[in-house]
């Protein structure tokens, strides 16, 4: 009829699938097109992983890789990504963590079952300061993920002092979130050389923001790190 609205899945059909292979940015969540430049109206789809692009007017997030579950979740109870929609391809899992004199290893497999890498968290050597990650992908260099500060002296720490408050008043003025609702940023180095950045972003529809450097890191254990928490813990 005249006038009638078309089905919500017509007006907005689903995000096609991109290959994860070659993946540089991605997400973690349900957001699925965001219709700008008012950004209010919000399409949420499968969880997913999800690379951010642009469509003529919309922000969209194209899933490369699915959980079993079609709700939000920020840490998945079953640590598995699957290829397909249907979740019938397993693409990767995360094993359950391994003590390893204190620190926890998290094997990375492959659909087939094959261990591809190790996740390790290390503890931190105070109260003071925070764990930190790393990762070992057979056949190159260890990567170390450590907070973006950690080794600032005390000129940059004042410079970053600055620099948060500047991003306060930024985001107060522009109605984004605070800087305080975001996790921290770990930069990711092999041999002193950036592999990977990742910035924790806790909220109901985007669970971790990460940006690879290099080609060579397996994507599947970027996303298997992204299926963890980076949040200090005292137990297991």
């Amino acid at each position: 009829m005249f006038g009638k609205r078309k089905p919500e899945s017509e007006q907005h059909p689903p995000v096609p699938k991109v290959d994860w292979v070659n993946v540089r940015r991605f997400t973690i969540g349900t957001r699925e097109r965001e219709i700008l430049p008012e950004r209010k109206k919000l399409v949420h789809g499968r969880c997913a992983v999800r690379v951010p692009k642009r469509d003529d007017q919309q922000a969209i997030y194209a899933p490369c890789a699915y959980f079993r579950t079609d709700i939000q979740v920020l840490v998945s109870e079953e640590p598995k990504l699957y290829e397909d929609e249907s979740a019938q391809v397993l693409l990767c899992s995360l094993d359950d963590p391994v003590d390893v004199s204190g620190e926890r290893h998290y094997a990375v497999r492959d659909g087939h079952g094959e261990a591809i890498g190790t996740i390790c968290r290390i503890p931190p050597t105070n109260r003071l300061v925070h764990h930190t990650w790393r990762i070992n992908q057979p056949g190159h260099p260890e990567i170390v993920g450590r907070n973006k500060w950690s080794m600032s002296n005390p000129k940059q720490l004042a410079l970053r002092s600055l620099e948060s408050a500047t991003n306060l008043v930024f985001d107060a003025a522009t109605g984004g979130d605070p800087e305080g609702s975001k996790g921290r940023t770990l930069e990711w180095k092999a041999e002193e050389k950036l592999v990977m950045t990742s910035t924790g972003s806790p909220t109901l529809d985007c669970h971790l923001k990460i940006s690879i450097k290099v080609q060579w890191l397996d994507r599947r254990i970027a996303f298997a790190y992204a299926m963890l928490e980076d949040l200090p813990v005292n137990k297991w």
